[in-house]
């Protein structure tokens, strides 16, 4: 076995190389199960839990069932936030699925720990899904990749002191994309050409090869007392009450690497945060002038140029708790040359009165919620990008206009106790402008140029190509992006550490511009209605846009989902989704197009 092991790696450098990180990473993990039992017992309530949390969840649903304005749609969050949050709820006026769900939080919460804790997570995962041919992108699938489960997790929690607390998560499984395609760009074999998949590493068609080194893709240091909090490290984070996404900061991107802030009271919330990316500079063009993706793959390049999000967030909360108002002001920051100003660090400074358009694009947003009584909430969100002035060029109708750049949300959400659980539901409708979320450096943008946009970029290690890396790009805020009208209803129900169903039905009218169409002025005549059926200007990724897109796409996507505990360690899941797309590419002689996919999985943790 050892002649055979020395062949392989002389033939092949590239698992070699894979083979040593393979063992760095298992070296680390066995450093963590080494570490996981020491200490005493001790409960902190500087924990930080993540923005899907099964206790924010159970909390919303308590603060809805009686009658109060949602709590702080501004996550992650610390323990002793969300114990605030729970010492709103009097247990004693509760139904028997409400008081569950209760004593679920307050158990999880009040849980004592170690100055370290050891935790390994298994799952075992399997997908298929029916279109192998026109369904071979990860964002098709309902259930991406931010969902899927890795075969094994490995976390490591520590509490050094009252004050401070720290999370590490090490896991093992396949990567994201392992391959490249010049049309497509970076592709994957665990979501395309295979109808069966699973996240067993190294089992067909995975290989050595596909092995996730991107980790972690959640690991951070965290501060904080009674009332405040400070985090920096790499979590998701998302803002706002949206269950389609949110305008500002979305759930969808796997991680930011990025500081927060933040300080709370009864009635009033403040958070300052930032987030970093590449700067575009380092993976723009996307497209060369044959309209092939262009792919960077060096590890060897030096990375410069600062991209930086920035925001601060202001909540309160009025009459009695029914109502709650969400501000926010964010920007992106650019700079080739890792220039910082430092005067936009200021938690107490207008973004928009800095006046350095080549530099930054700011926005504002406003969140609404309102329990007229008790089980149901009504909420809104508006975000302004960029909108003409009175007295300034109308877009669509003089010359020389700006885009404007608005997005509009309203929804309801319900929740009522039944039986040992709580039955839940939404309605929630949205429409985003066009060129939401584009911008130009000044104010036209030529082909190649990234502009300055709400759209990031995560830099990633892939075997495609050889050992590089790739970039995948999202909007930051609303994970459909501009020119799209979504409609989401659903419902379910959830004993809370138990077993949950919930069902999904989402409908999509997507125009023709994408995260990649040039921002510039707009002429007379131009289409700026959504969803617009005409690509009047460039687009970076696609160098046919103005020419063959002629439609708006529609999505109809139905899903199913639950979950059941056979053990307090022991859990299974699964879920069935059926998404249909007519005229995609935003092509209208394109056929309809549809998918049937299933995600099935145990998991055990210790």
């Amino acid at each position: 076995m050892f002649c055979l092991y020395t062949y392989h790696v002389e033939k092949n450098k590239e698992g070699h190389f894979l083979m040593k990180k393979l063992l760095i990473a298992m070296g680390i993990i066995c450093l963590c199960i080494g570490m996981g039992f020491a200490g005493d017992n001790s409960v902190n309530q500087q924990k930080i839990y993540p923005v899907d949390s099964d206790v924010y969840q159970a909390i919303t649903l308590l603060f809805i069932n009686q009658g109060l304005a949602l709590p702080s749609t501004t996550g992650p969050w610390s323990a002793d936030e969300l114990s605030g949050m729970l010492d709103k709820i009097n247990r004693s006026d509760l139904a028997d699925g409400a008081k569950n769900a209760y004593d679920f939080a307050a158990a999880q919460l009040g849980e004592g720990g170690r100055a370290a804790r050891f935790g390994l997570d298994v799952a075992l995962e399997g997908y298929y899904h029916t279109d192998t041919v026109n369904f071979t992108k990860e964002e098709q699938w309902i259930r991406g990749f931010d969902e899927r489960r890795p075969l094994l997790d490995i976390v490591l929690e520590t509490w050094p002191s009252e004050h401070f607390y720290g999370y590490s998560s090490l896991s093992l499984g396949n990567n994201e994309y392992n391959g490249w395609s010049v049309s497509e760009g970076p592709t994957s074999t665990f979501f395309g050409s295979s109808a069966l998949t699973t996240n067993i590493i190294l089992v067909p068609p995975a290989t050595l090869m596909d092995f996730d080194f991107n980790i972690p893709y959640r690991a951070f240091g965290a501060v904080g007392g009674d009332g405040w909090s400070v985090q920096v490290g790499r979590d998701k984070m998302s803002w706002g009450p949206g269950v389609s996404g949110n305008f500002v900061v979305g759930d969808h991107l796997l991680y930011h690497n990025m500081g927060r802030f933040t300080t709370y009271g009864d009635t009033f919330k403040y958070t300052l945060a930032s987030s970093f990316f590449p700067h575009p500079d380092r993976y723009y063009e996307v497209i060369d002038g044959s309209g092939n993706f262009v792919n960077r793959t060096s590890q060897l390049e030096v990375m410069t140029g600062l991209n930086m999000f920035l925001a601060h967030r202001l909540e309160w909360r009025f009459l009695a708790d029914k109502m709650g108002i969400a501000l926010t002001e964010a920007m992106m920051y650019q700079s080739t040359d890792n220039t910082l100003d430092l005067r936009i660090l200021s938690p107490t400074a207008i973004f928009h009165n800095f006046y350095i358009r080549s530099n930054s694009n700011s926005i504002i947003s406003l969140e609404v919620d309102y329990s007229p009584i008790d089980y149901v909430n009504f909420y809104g969100q508006v975000v302004i990008d960029e909108f003409a002035l009175p007295g300034e060029p109308v877009p669509g109708v003089d010359a020389n206009a700006l885009p404007d750049g608005y997005g509009f949300m309203a929804g309801a959400k319900g929740s009522y106790p039944l039986g040992d659980g709580m039955f839940y539901g939404s309605l929630e409708w949205a429409q985003t402008d066009p060129y939401l979320y584009l911008r130009a450096n000044d104010y036209e943008q030529t082909q190649g140029e990234a502009g300055l946009n709400w759209v990031v970029a995560l830099r990633h290690f892939s075997s495609a190509n050889g050992m590089g890396v790739v970039y995948q790009e999202d909007f930051l805020g609303y994970q459909y992006g501009g020119d799209a009208v979504v409609i989401n209803a659903n419902a379910g129900y959830k004993v809370f550490g138990k077993w949950s169903v919930e069902g999904n039905l989402f409908y999509m009218l997507h125009g023709t511009h994408d995260k990649w169409t040039h921002w510039s002025y707009i002429q007379p005549g131009n289409d700026v209605s959504t969803p617009t059926t005409e690509h009047d200007n460039g687009n970076n990724g696609d160098l046919t846009a103005n020419a063959t897109r002629n439609a708006v796409s529609k999505t109809l996507a139905a899903s199913v989902k639950g979950g059941y505990t056979i053990l307090p360690s022991l859990n299974v899941y699964g879920q069935l989704d059926y998404i249909s797309i007519t005229n995609p590419g935003n092509i209208s002689t394109n056929a309809p197009i549809s998918d049937v996919q299933v995600t099935l999985g145990v998991s055990y943790s210790l």
